[in-house]
């Protein structure tokens, strides 16, 4: 399959944004610019859910949000675990011959208000400088240590686990293992992709590429 460049952010942004007066953030160096951030439920990388990527015009950075959703998810774990111990202690009772029904729904529909209730949560944390500088970083890459971004977008519609995308950011030095960011959202994967344009399109450049 063909791959195309990630179009490039208009030299009139770069202008404006040059001429924007910028907070200093603890933990940016003396005259580096944050960019802008990410972090969802909707990302992760290797087992964990939860990450964080944010960028500044110098670096670009990782964070595992995992144990944060996981604390986030702890109501829906303890209301669906106790259905699952009542349907245990039910099993022989024919009153009951419907719970399973009941704990199938209730796992659904917990399961998606906790998702959104997390992702409220952690999204927040994406666009707060100070909040994600402070948190311990799962990668750190200089700009002039990537060699490129690859991108593939996550498909529109349900997500029914063969549908994910991904960001692989691959290093110069080929003695280091890329890192690939999973995408399991489309919107977030739409945010993910213009934060990458963003970064790649700043001098000196970066290679950044996507699947059609």
């Amino acid at each position: 399959m063909r791959l195309r460049s990630l179009g490039p952010v208009s030299n009139s942004h770069d202008m404006l944004s040059s001429l924007q007066w910028h907070e200093p953030v603890e933990g940016l160096e003396f005259g580096e610019i944050f960019l802008g951030g990410i972090a969802s439920t909707y990302l992760g990388r290797g087992r964990s859910i939860g990450y964080a990527v944010y960028f500044t015009d110098r670096r670009a950075i990782g964070v595992k949000m995992r144990l944060l959703a996981q604390a986030l998810l702890a109501p829906y774990i303890i209301v669906i675990g106790s259905l699952y111990v009542l349907a245990l202690f039910e099993i022989g009772n024919r009153a009951l011959f419907f719970l399973p029904i009941v704990l199938v729904a209730a796992d659904q529909g917990l399961r998606l208000l906790s998702r959104r209730f997390s992702e409220r949560i952690i999204s927040k944390r994406g666009v707060d400088a100070a909040l994600l500088m402070k948190r311990r970083k799962d990668f750190e890459f200089p700009r002039k240590e990537i060699d490129q971004f690859l991108m593939k977008s996550h498909g529109k519609g349900l997500n029914l686990g063969m549908n994910k995308g991904y960001l692989r950011i691959s290093p110069k030095d080929q003695h280091i293992k890329p890192v690939e960011i999973k995408i399991y959202g489309w919107k977030q994967g739409q945010k993910l992709r213009d934060l990458v344009i963003s970064f790649s399109s700043r001098e000196p450049k970066v290679r950044a590429l996507e699947y059609p």
